[in-house]
């Protein structure tokens, strides 16, 4: 029979350096963070990897990366803090677009559009083109289009 600890730990590759992320190698969630099947339930590996190293997470406390890196489970890159800690490590890193202006467009880490996208979106829209087809060869939705064309988003180009 193998052990809870045996099972996870399996899925960590350890390889990286002395100070290196511990990533995750089995399936992630949409945002990057590892997923584990624990009791029927999938579990953020990164809570496990806590709680396999040190104890239970206390009720109405989240597991914090130091490394802001979603697969890394190495636990001395983890801390505990509330969501209120979580939101004010993310401003203080500079990681939250909405406060930081200066993150917007290539340097807000979730868009899927480059500058150059976005001018080429607004050439074709003024020669006729079409959003739905802009939007499939982009990867992004016909709203997003929208948005680019009355300059609601990528207002500064």
């Amino acid at each position: 029979m193998t052990t809870l600890g045996a099972r996870f730990w399996v899925k960590v590759d350890m390889n990286g350096g002395l100070f290196a992320c511990w990533p995750w190698m089995g399936a992630r969630t949409e945002r990057g963070y590892g997923r584990f099947g624990l009791g029927g339930k999938n579990r953020h590996a990164h809570r496990v990897a806590w709680e396999l190293t040190y104890v239970p997470v206390p009720a109405g406390l989240w597991v914090l990366h130091h490394c802001d890196n979603p697969p890394c489970v190495r636990p001395d890159h983890l801390f505990l803090g509330t969501h209120a800690d979580n939101m004010a490590d993310m401003s203080s890193k500079r990681r939250q677009a909405k406060q930081h202006p200066n993150l917007r467009g290539e340097l807000n880490g979730a868009t899927k559009l480059t500058r150059s996208d976005v001018v080429t979106i607004r050439e074709v829209l003024a020669a006729g083109g079409r959003s739905s087809e802009l939007a499939r060869q982009f990867g992004v939705s016909r709203r997003a289009i929208s948005l680019i064309a009355s300059r609601t988003t990528w207002s500064w180009l």
